[in-house]
């Protein structure tokens, strides 16, 4: 992969990465979700915020996955 290509990938997965935590702190309310993880989800009101949380989550923890094996 060219270095070019590499870059904007890196920048794409860094905006991903952004909505995520945004997402993630709008639905939570706080950016407590960050130390307590998965478990904090439990504590929201409402199926669909859980759910939200849950989408948001697990897309945080791909990227950060997809970031680490470059």
């Amino acid at each position: 992969m060219s270095l070019s290509k590499s870059k904007n990938l890196e920048r794409k997965l860094n905006n991903f990465e952004d909505d995520a935590i945004l997402e993630l702190n709008n639905v939570c309310g706080s950016t407590l979700w960050q130390s307590l993880g998965f478990n904090f989800f439990d504590q929201l009101e409402g199926q669909d915020k859980i759910a939200k949380a849950n989408f948001y989550y697990g897309q945080f923890q791909l990227i950060k996955e997809i970031k680490s094996n470059l």
